[in-house]
């Protein structure tokens, strides 16, 4: 009697490979006629399915246990690593994860099924954990299955009918499954919980762990920073990790400018910066809303307005820091409270050009070209001097010797 495998499923979803459920409960293909009393099972008109070798697994470590009423051979697996078609087949979880067995977790999802002498026949072994089997588990027998596992008939005794079990279309291609947000944002118990991994020591403020790369998606991960202590995970916040990825950032009241040290914390945790959606300088998406559950901005973009003739932006006192006393209105919005400041100050490229000086009296002084709008230069105590259209020769030192800082612009 042969009870050789015949065919691999697929566990997975966006950062596994793709699994179409074609029946109501997960199974597989049987590739020859079982010689068993009773019904023979179906043979399908397909080639066995391909080999999904290399899906990634989630240790168990990181998720809390279910299914304990049957055989406690089962995890908690977060929706957004489900895909859809295997969600509808899975018990849920209090914490709102999907109850897994450890056989498909472990495997990343590539499992040789086991053929079985059912009740009326062929079958296959399939976990207790499973709803549709926990519904007929004094029924069924184990047979040669796992003592977590029963053995599933590939023919319903009560209607002749193929019961699914053994009738499983794979696919290592096409649609990656649930996505990062399948139920919405995640609420109430973490599905995995960041303390049970390492402490990220990239995110002085706190509030990161470091998760292992390819549990990560994709386009998430490409923003995340390597862990010094294992390249092979990411630096990710927690509420990334406790919620897998499924959830919605709160709204704040940010600023541009892209730097950590120009951002304010606004409404945020400690451990948080309010960043901006669009780029108030041109307008355009910075991509840090719309991830995962996040819809994206929900108002027009604000663009700062431009002055200097065209050559400098009208920034808030606070991107400008302890430069802000150096800055003019110029042509900035009455009451708007903005400070007009020079571009190249604003991207933190400018390098000043040396220069001599004609001030009022005398001349010749050595001083540093800086941009004409700049409140600091911006009066008649400051000439052109040696300096290109725009510019003004601020001078190095003082009319008393002190130094003005102008030429700390030099390179």
């Amino acid at each position: 009697m042969s009870r050789t495998p015949r065919c691999r499923s697929s566990w997975c979803r966006n950062f596994f490979l793709a699994a179409v459920v074609a029946s109501a409960a997960p199974g597989c293909v049987v590739g020859e006629q079982l010689e068993l009393e009773g019904e023979p099972a179906p043979v399908p008109e397909s080639d066995d399915p391909p080999d999904c070798e290399g899906a990634p697994s989630i240790d168990l470590a990181l998720l809390n246990g279910c299914c304990e009423e049957f055989s406690g051979d089962a995890h908690c697996v977060p929706g957004s690593y489900v895909p859809g078609g295997v969600r509808d087949l899975l018990g849920r979880c209090d914490n709102l994860g999907y109850c897994v067995p450890d056989k498909l977790i472990l495997s990343g999802g590539s499992v040789d099924p086991v053929e079985c002498l059912s009740i009326n026949g062929a079958g296959v072994c399939q976990s207790s954990c499973i709803p549709q089997v926990q519904e007929s588990y004094d029924l069924l027998t184990q047979d040669i299955c796992d003592v977590t596992e029963r053995c599933v008939p590939c023919v319903n005794p009560l209607d002749g009918l193929p019961t699914g079990a053994c009738d499983l279309e794979l696919s290592c291609a096409g649609d990656s499954g649930a996505g990062q947000c399948p139920d919405g944002p995640h609420e109430g118990a973490a599905l995995i919980d960041p303390e049970r991994l390492a402490p990220c020591s990239e995110c002085a403020a706190g509030g990161a762990h470091c998760m292992p790369s390819d549990l990560i998606a994709p386009d998430l991960g490409g923003r995340l920073a390597a862990c010094e202590s294992d390249p092979n995970t990411k630096c990710v916040p927690d509420e990334f990790i406790a919620s897998a990825g499924a959830f919605a950032a709160e709204l704040c009241a940010s600023v541009g400018g892209g730097e950590a040290a120009r951002l304010p914390q606004s409404s945020c945790a400690a451990t948080h910066l309010c960043v901006p959606c669009t780029d108030p300088l041109n307008g355009e998406e910075t991509g840090a809303c719309g991830i995962s559950c996040d819809l994206g901005p929900t108002e027009p973009p604000l663009v700062f307005p431009k002055c200097c003739d065209g050559r400098g932006t009208c920034i808030p006192p606070e991107n400008a820091g302890e430069d802000a006393a150096n800055l003019g209105v110029d042509t900035c919005p009455e009451e708007s409270g903005l400070l007009c400041a020079p571009d190249e100050f604003i991207d933190d490229t400018f390098v000043a050009s040396p220069c001599s000086t004609t001030p009022l009296f005398g001349g010749g002084e050595p001083g540093a070209c800086l941009p004409d709008c700049l409140g600091a230069v911006d009066t008649i105590f400051v000439g052109r001097g040696t300096c290109s259209d725009g510019f003004k020769c601020a001078p190095c030192n003082g009319p008393f010797g002190g130094d003005t800082g102008a030429c700390d612009f030099l390179p």
